[in-house]
């Protein structure tokens, strides 16, 4: 290429590489510099956040000790547990308080809130902590900032409790900085900035390092009397949108000059190429001969023969004017490609031909004609394919021996496909395998498939590179219907230059293979006799799971469940029956877990259990309610019926770097402590202090529950009760509560009730359900009207309480709610322990109208002489016996027995637990007379059914 060519190919893309580059590295420039502006102006905004929170959370603590100074008494016979009652208070309402600490006049420390240094720290004075109350003035607080011996900033402030009266001494409160700053600063500030808080010299709180040539906002912070400063800087975005812009632009501009140089680079190559183009055909492999069409349009001139023509035909078959292309055709026995010849020339159509030749004139036995028009003639095309046909005949042969050996294969068959997919060749002994020939299964081969592994792009992959892959199983859809696994051993097949052309190989039938496998890996892995895991597939699932947890930071739950009763059931009626209970334990266990539970049978009758993604404390309600499930479970053998329980172990599955051994064992270590407990409740193992979490789990509900009272979070629901024996009289229902969190959700009653029993609130509860409820009704008099009973439950504490009695008959006496429509429920249990406190308040309340039912009853096996000899009007037979009523025939009996010893004592039964149309059809043929569970009405809002449309007939809904 000259000098002159080459400036222009070059220089022109180069010049408009150089222009387009300089201007996208312009606006580089200038996006940077206005995303520096951006970042300047986020961290303004984020500081002066960050300031007004830690102000206000300043503000809100002075305030709170303020509040607790005007609320001192002038007396009171023990100060220091008023202080500390209040003091804590405040500390669980406003977190953030390290310490809240009373001094006397003598500013001298009389207590502290705080049990670890209480001690340590008594009589010290509050100089020593840096407070000056002379520099003070009165009614204001003194400040100090502390740095203790565990190396962390502490803030302190004090304030006489009455400036003009010290005889009350003062109250002081530190702040730990760190703590302080983590939950004020960590809610606002991301990880994309660099932050520091210095309080004069000193450096309170930083985080990563400022950029010496970025922007840095300093904001002033006021907190408890200190002045801080808050140094924020926006981090730099390690992918800058100006450096991509500049990078993009510059690869941009290079793309454009390379192409443009390209295009200009093809057309000078143009004219050189036509140039080449007539070398070419004298090098051409084909013999190549032009024809001119005659004047007369019947016969061809030859005017134009490459060199590889001269060699294929003869000298004197080339003589130009000798002869026309008909007397040549004549001399080469080709006379039937006369006719195509004219065609083509009219038409423009081209024409191919292979012909076997048997003339002198030829030096070739078969050749490949192709005739395409020309201009105002012809040109034919001619290849010598003796050779390629001899070797076609014999690749013919060869196939037809290899077809033949291929067909009598059993349970496997031989393939070929091309590099797309398509199935080119299969044997016939397919059919045999998946019921389709082979014509059908080449054509529609995509059909018949179930799945394909997903490594099968790997595998082209490796055909690719010349590797064989390892064999891979792809699952098919047989003719019939089945599913059949087939195993495929791919080969690559290569042409001359090691390219890949095609992929053959055998496919072999090992569906029977994998059964076998799978089979077998299943006994090794699940326990005989429940199916579940044993022992050695759980060890292998627990480690798993602990990798999991190490790697996600989020905990999870692992429980040791051992059986009780369960030496019993086998000492009393043998091994079988042994065997039949853990099937069935194992059955209602697998019935209370999810998909993503881990449940395995470790032992004779103890059971291990996964419950990922839940720590120990998040796992308590489903501990409980798979004890509750496990204890209204019966085991029913013979004429025997056991009651059978559970004592569960439970460890927390953390970081802590135990392994599965030392959970296990863990684990069973908390299985025990809840037998020694008692058996059939669950303990939470803690290598420290055992009982110390669960305290701390009742103390919290406890103050829930006593603030969801003081703050009126309960809520009215009721259940309806539905006739089955008896006529409709009215609306009749149940009263039951819900407890409101702050959050807005409910909280089911079997996680607060046990609680408010066991810590004396429950008669509180009670007297809340009750006011409210009579409220409500006396609210809603066209319903009262349609309602004949409206049942409200007393827990066993209450009916030994005369207040609540006294209560409940002055709010009757000036109640517009007639006493007759109420029913007041208590459990068979509270009845028989308290029988007498229960004949007194049952005896003081049927007086004014009242009914009592008694509820859960057969569940304590108390005896029938307390039902007679106890004013009852209704028995409510306990849900146990009911649930499984279809299915257990002692359970059928049990509730039919109460129900007829009831009926003799004129009392009306009500079943619980009514969750199917089978169970009803049963109770009604045993002549029970109410029912109640989901399958006739589900727990409900009590206010909407008030409001609701008070003309519709009322149906009989008993309690």
């Amino acid at each position: 290429m000259s000098f002159n060519v080459f400036n222009r190919v070059n220089g022109l893309p180069l010049t408009i590489f150089v222009l387009l580059s300089s201007l996208f590295l312009f606006l580089g420039w200038y996006l940077e510099s206005q995303e520096q502006q951006s970042r300047e102006s986020k961290a303004r905004v984020v500081a002066q956040q960050v300031a007004s929170s830690i102000e206000v959370f300043a503000a809100d603590r002075r305030r709170a000790l303020k509040d607790l100074m005007i609320t001192w008494p002038d007396y009171h016979p023990n100060p220091v547990d008023w202080f500390q009652a209040h003091a804590k208070t405040l500390q669980y309402v406003l977190p953030g308080f390290d310490d809240i600490i009373w001094a006397n006049p003598q500013q001298r420390i009389v207590w502290s809130i705080n049990p670890d240094y209480r001690d340590s720290i008594k009589q010290i004075p509050l100089s020593n902590y840096g407070l000056n109350f002379d520099a003070t003035e009165a009614g204001e607080f003194a400040t100090a900032l502390k740095k203790r011996e565990d190396s962390q900033f502490y803030v302190f402030i004090a304030r006489a409790i009455n400036p003009y009266e010290l005889e009350h001494g003062y109250v002081a409160a530190s702040f730990d900085i760190r703590s302080t700053l983590f939950v004020m600063v960590g809610e606002l500030v991301g990880g994309d900035f660099s932050l520091a808080v210095s309080d004069g010299g000193q450096v309170l709180k930083s985080n990563n390092q400022f950029d010496v040539s970025q922007p840095v906002v300093h904001q002033p912070v006021s907190f408890a009397g200190r002045d801080w400063t808050l140094s924020l800087q926006a981090d730099r975005p390690e992918i800058s949108p100006g450096a991509v812009l500049a990078v993009l632009g510059v690869l941009m501009s290079s793309l454009i000059a390379f192409f443009l140089h390209r295009q200009l680079k093809s057309a000078f190559r143009l004219n050189l190429s036509q140039e080449r183009y007539r070398a070419a055909s004298e090098s051409a492999l084909d013999a190549i001969l032009v024809f001119a069409e005659q004047s007369h349009g019947q016969d061809f001139d030859l005017v134009e023969a490459n060199q590889v023509a001269r060699q294929l035909f003869s000298a004197n078959q080339l003589n130009f004017k000798a002869y026309p292309l008909s007397r040549q055709l004549e001399r080469l026995e080709l006379e039937s490609l006369m006719m195509p010849a004219l065609e083509v020339c009219r038409s423009g159509a081209g024409y191919e031909k292979t012909v076997q030749v048997h003339s002198r004139w030829v030096r070739a036995e078969w050749i490949k004609i192709q005739i395409v028009k020309a201009g105002q003639g012809i040109a034919v095309t001619v290849r010598d394919i003796t050779a390629d046909y001899h070797n076609q005949q014999a690749l013919e042969a060869s196939e037809a021996k290899f077809r033949r050996l291929v067909e009598n294969l059993n349970g496997h068959f031989i393939y070929s496909h091309g590099l797309d997919g398509e199935v080119s060749f299969v044997s016939n002994s397919v059919t045999d395998i998946l019921g389709y020939s082979p014509d059908w299964f080449r054509n529609n081969h995509d059909q018949c498939i179930k799945t394909q592994p997903q490594i099968i792009k790997m595998v082209r992959g490796q055909l690719l590179m010349g590797v064989r892959p390892d064999p891979y199983i792809v699952e098919y859809y047989t003719a019939d219907g089945e599913i059949r696994q087939i195993e495929y051993r791919d080969s690559p097949v290569f042409d001359d230059d090691h390219c890949l052309v095609a992929i053959e190989g055998i496919g072999r039938d090992v569906t029977q293979d994998l059964a076998l496998q799978r089979k077998v890996s299943y006994q090794a892995n699940h326990d005989q006799l429940t199916g579940l895991f044993n022992r050695y597939a759980f060890d292998r699932q627990l480690r798993k799971q602990l990798q999991v947890v190490a790697k996600s930071q989020q905990a999870s739950t692992l429980c040791y469940i051992d059986m009780d009763k369960f030496k019993l059931v086998n000492d009393t009626c043998g091994h079988q029956a042994g065997d039949e209970l853990l099937r069935q334990v194992s059955g209602l266990l697998q019935s209370a877990i999810s998909e993503q539970d881990i449940l395995a049978r470790v032992g004779g009758d103890e059971f291990c259990l996964v419950l990922p993604e839940l720590g120990a404390g998040q796992a308590e309600p489903r501990l409980q309610q798979l004890l509750n499930l496990i204890r209204e479970f019966r085991f029913a053998w013979g004429d025997n019926v056991f009651h059978i329980g559970a004592s569960i172990g439970v460890v927390e599955m953390n970081d802590e770097g135990r392994s599965a051994g030392e959970l296990i064992k863990a684990a069973d270590h908390a299985c025990y402590q809840a037998k020694s407990s008692g058996r059939n409740r669950y303990c939470i193992y803690d290598s420290n202090d055992k009982q110390i979490g669960h305290r701390q789990d009742e103390l919290r509900w406890v103050n829930d529950i006593q603030k969801a009272l003081h703050e009126d979070r309960f809520e009215l629901f009721h259940q309806v009760i539905e006739p089955l024996s008896q006529p409709v009289r009215g609306k009749h229902y149940e009263i039951l509560v819900r407890m409101v969190d702050e959050q807005g959700d409910y909280v089911s009653p079997g996680i607060f009730i046990p609680m408010a029993e066991q810590h004396g609130l429950m008669t509180k509860i009670d007297e809340w359900v009750f006011e409210h409820t009579l409220t409500a009704l006396e609210q809603h008099p066209e319903h009262v009207e349609q309602l004949d009973k409206c049942a409200i439950n007393l827990s066993g504490v209450t009916l030994g309480n005369e207040a609540f009695l006294d209560k409940v008959i002055a709010h009757l006496h000036h109640s517009s709610v007639p006493a007759e429509k109420l029913c007041f429920e208590i459990t068979e249990t509270a009845a028989v322990t308290n029988l007498s406190l229960a004949r007194h308040f049952i005896d003081s309340l049927r007086a004014l109208g009242c009914q009592f039912a008694l509820d859960d009853f057969g569940a304590g096996m108390s005896s029938f002489t307390y039902l007679k000899n106890m004013a009852v009007d209704y028995v409510k037979i306990d849900g146990s016996f009911v649930r499984n009523l279809a299915q257990d025939k002692s359970n059928y009996v049990t509730v039919k027995a109460i129900h007829e010893i009831a009926s003799s004592m004129h009392k009306q039964t009500v079943a619980e637990f009514v969750t199917d149309e089978q169970t009803r059809q049963l109770l009604i043929q045993m002549g029970i007379g109410y029912g109640q569970g989901f399958a006739l009405g589900k727990p409900a809002p009590l206010m909407p059914m008030l409001k609701s449309d008070s003309q519709l007939q009322p149906r009989l809904r008993v309690v």
